[in-house]
């Protein structure tokens, strides 16, 4: 499971863990090997330290041959800490009111002296200057009394452990640095690919947009990367080029149609043909749209939305539909006002194939944002059919049905091309009691100061004026 884990994840942090393990493992061993000394708790070193200095202490004594030489080394003693005072022989008897803990410093010190040092607990000194005293036999017919200062708490770590411890992290900080430099030195060219993969475009942008540089699986990874750019851009080109060349052919047909309907005599056929030629015609155009190159051409220019907007709708309104326009007379927004205009057009006149009134609404919403709505009230669409119908050739006839119009299903599309090279958003809601409400929302950060605000008022009137 671990090395599944390690295998989806970061090539850096499977560079470092590749050398981490090894140091950490090594590390560990070397920390367990060590004489287990390293690791005694305070009170056992305290013990055994306490346990050496009585020994020496009882040999000076012996070694001691005048009274006053003992009182001078057990005052030397005292001073230490480690009280301590000559007792008679017969305070070697064990005092039977005396229990002492295991924890207790006397008990601690017993258990490191050597058994053949004869040794006892009591409360006090028969002189009763010390007491919780152990005494200790000097091996030539005398006693002393010991007193040892309280035990120190164990500690979570010795001082042994922490020198140990920097040691150890003397060696892996240094070894995981450089460990996450290489790992960043292989990482980062895979970095720039990916972010280079996300603004790349087929058909824009250089023709080698990776850059063949650092280690040499790297070069060969871009160099793979350009030429299957390269080969994708050369198959759309080679499929807009058909699909362009195809539309224009049509075209000179059908002139030679319209021009012989024009000169029939029965009507009714005549205005079928007809009917049938601008359906024709509006496809072809609809396809040179959606393959042209164009609308990245055009430069981007500060234009009055408003009076955009106005302008469509009077276009719908003289060709006898009820188009409103709703919104502010004022709004300068800087975009590719000719492809932006297309885009407001489709959505208006897909809604007039099913629906009596259109309203076209401006508005800022959320202080940064340039909303254009189109509104209908037509039947509106289902739920699962509003991210469809704006992907290219995708007709939703069974919700929205038109019996005389219909196309290849480009129109919306457009539109989502169109605003998306804007920065923008498309969404489609169904408007309430029914209806479908188009939501083109173009981002801007200067939005609410450049929209100078007036009450709400219908284009329409003063757009057929």
């Amino acid at each position: 499971m671990m090395l599944k884990r390690m295998r989806a994840g970061s090539i850096r942090w499977q560079i470092a863990a590749s050398v981490m393990v090894p140091v950490l493992i090594v590390a560990i061993l070397t920390i367990l090997t060590e004489p287990m000394t390293l690791y005694e708790p305070e009170r056992l070193s305290y013990a055994r330290g306490t346990a050496v200095k009585i020994e020496m202490v009882t040999e000076q004594v012996r070694a001691a041959d005048t009274p006053e030489r003992l009182a001078a080394l057990l005052a030397i003693v005292s001073k230490t800490g480690l009280q301590v005072e000559e007792v008679s022989p017969a305070e070697l008897t064990p005092d039977p009111g005396v229990e002492v803990a295991s924890r207790d410093p006397r008990q601690l010190v017993r258990k490191n002296m050597p058994e053949a040092i004869l040794t006892s607990f009591r409360a006090e000194t028969s002189s009763g200057k010390l007491n919780d005293v152990l005494v200790v036999a000097t091996g030539d017919g005398r006693a002393l009394a010991f007193r040892p200062a309280p035990a120190p708490p164990d500690t979570w770590i010795t001082n042994k452990q922490i020198n140990l411890m920097i040691k150890v992290v003397v060696v892996i900080v240094p070894v995981l640095f450089l460990s996450l430099c290489a790992a960043s030195m292989i990482t980062a060219p895979l970095l720039k690919f990916a972010e280079a993969a996300e603004t790349l475009k087929p058909d824009e942008g250089p023709d080698r947009p990776f850059e063949e540089s650092g280690a040499a699986e790297v070069q060969t990874l871009a160099k793979s990367l350009n030429d299957m750019r390269s080969r994708v851009r050369g198959m759309i080109e080679d499929r807009t080029r058909m699909l362009r060349a195809i539309s224009h052919d049509l075209r000179t047909p059908l002139t030679r149609l319209r021009l012989r309907a024009e000169r029939s005599n029965q009507p009714d056929l005549k205005a079928s043909f007809l009917a049938d030629i601008a359906i024709l015609s509006d496809m072809i155009d609809d396809t040179l749209i959606y393959l042209s190159k164009e609308m990245g051409a055009e430069k981007l220019l500060n234009a009055d939305l408003p009076s955009l907007l106005e302008t469509v709708c009077a276009d719908f309104t003289d060709m006898g539909y009820n188009v409103e326009y709703l919104g502010p007379e004022r709004f300068a927004y800087r975009c590719k006002p000719r492809w932006l205009a297309r885009a407001v057009t489709n959505l208006v006149e897909n809604s007039t194939k099913f629906a009596q009134r259109i309203t076209v609404t401006l508005s800022v919403v959320e202080g940064s944002t340039v909303r254009i709505s189109v509104q209908d009230d037509g039947p509106g669409l289902p739920a699962d059919l509003r991210t469809r119908v704006l992907e290219p050739f995708f007709k939703a006839d069974n919700a929205r049905t038109s019996a005389d119009r219909t196309g290849f299903g480009l129109g919306l599309s457009i539109v989502d091309d169109i605003v998306r090279a804007h920065g923008g958003k498309t969404r489609l809601l169904n408007a309430v009691p029914h209806g479908l409400i188009v939501h083109i929302d173009l981002p801007t950060e200067e939005a609410a100061s450049m929209l100078t605000m007036s009450p709400l008022h219908s284009g329409a009137s003063r757009a057929t004026a």
